[in-house]
């Protein structure tokens, strides 16, 4: 049976002047996902990705509830603050959550915002990108 699946990274958009590497180094971090402006999404793909974009996070499907994905961001992120406040006054920065609702009889995952999500917050002027997605209503 397939369940419901919640995965939250944490992305920086948009950089122009410094390449997915180089950010990669400075956060001494290795992306889950990268999108470099002109080349395809992926190679099963033929989108073109239209922005530079660095991910971080775990794969689809890794059964963490929210509060644990978050917290495992937080523990890598927070160490890194000064870097990522500078680097979302002059890029995009973002939680990105994306919330797969595949069973109607499983209960649905809860989001909850705790005070140190929301410290965190204060500090690196980052954004929250909130995605639903539902299987078509034509398949009962």
């Amino acid at each position: 049976m397939i369940k419901n699946d919640l995965s939250l990274r944490f992305c920086i958009w948009d950089f122009d002047d410094q390449s997915e590497t180089e950010i990669s180094a400075a956060l001494n971090l290795i992306p889950y996902k990268t999108y470099i402006k002109g080349k395809r999404i992926n190679r099963n793909s033929p989108k073109i990705s239209k922005r530079n974009g660095w991910i971080y996070g775990e794969p689809y499907g890794n059964g963490d509830d929210f509060e644990k994905q978050l917290n495992k961001l937080l523990d890598v992120l927070e160490p890194k603050i000064y870097i990522l406040k500078e680097y979302s006054r002059i890029y995009t920065c973002e939680f990105s959550c994306a919330l797969f609702l595949n069973n109607k009889e499983e209960e649905i995952p809860w989001i909850h915002f705790d005070k140190r999500y929301n410290a965190f917050i204060r500090e690196v002027d980052a954004e929250f990108d909130f995605d639903i997605y539902t299987p078509s209503l034509n398949e009962e």
